[in-house]
C-alpha cells in the first residue's frame, strides 16, 4: 500500500525540491535553473502544484495560461501571461522515480485540469519529452502537426519532443 499523497500549491521555498526532482527525472541538457522556475511561478502561481508523500516533496507541475501554437522558452527567466492567452500550457510535470506508480502524476495533472476548467480554459497543451508522449496519450492528449518555426523551438527540448494538445469540451 502506498503512503498517502497530498497535492498543494507550489511556492518559492519549494524550488530546491523542484531542482532535485528535475535532476532525478531529466537528462542534463534540458535541466532548467531555479531562476527559470521562479520566473514561471511568479508569472502565474495558480497552475503550479507540488505532490507530497510522507512530508517529502516527490513531484511537481508547472503550468500557466499561454497561446496555443506557441511554447515557453526552455530555461527562460522572463515570463508573463499573454493577455490573450487561450489555453493552459503544462510546461513541466515530473515525479521522483521513487514515487512513481503512487498516483502523483495523475493527481498533479488533475489539479491543473481542474484549475483550467474553473478558469474557463478548454485547451491544454504541452511538449512531451523523453518518450513521454504515450503517457500523455493515455490522458487524452494528441500529437499536433507543427510548422517550421515551432519545430525549431521544439529542438531545444530534445529530438523526440512532441507538441500535444487536449481539448476538454465539458469545461
Amino acid at each position: 500500500m502506498h503512503a498517502r499523497m497530498s497535492i498543494r500549491k507550489l511556492s518559492q521555498p519549494d524550488l530546491p525540491d523542484v531542482a532535485r526532482i528535475q535532476r532525478e527525472c531529466y537528462s542534463q541538457d534540458i535541466l532548467e535553473s531555479m531562476d527559470s522556475f521562479s520566473a514561471k511561478l511568479t508569472a502565474c502561481p495558480d497552475f503550479c502544484f507540488m505532490a507530497v508523500q510522507r512530508e517529502l516533496p516527490v513531484g511537481y507541475v508547472v503550468a500557466l495560461p499561454w497561446m496555443f501554437g506557441e511554447m515557453l522558452d526552455l530555461d527562460g527567466v522572463e515570463y508573463s501571461v499573454p493577455l490573450q492567452a487561450d489555453s493552459v500550457c503544462i510546461h513541466d510535470l515530473a515525479v521522483s522515480p521513487s514515487a512513481r506508480r503512487a498516483g502523483a502524476a495523475n493527481q498533479l495533472l488533475k489539479a491543473v485540469l481542474d484549475t483550467a476548467r474553473e478558469r474557463g480554459y478548454k485547451r491544454i497543451f504541452l511538449v512531451a519529452i523523453q518518450g513521454a508522449s504515450s503517457y500523455w496519450q493515455r490522458h487524452g492528449f494528441e500529437a499536433v502537426q507543427v510548422d517550421e518555426a515551432l519545430r525549431r523551438g521544439l529542438s531545444a527540448y530534445g529530438e523526440d519532443a512532441v507538441y500535444m494538445v487536449r481539448i476538454d469540451e465539458g469545461a
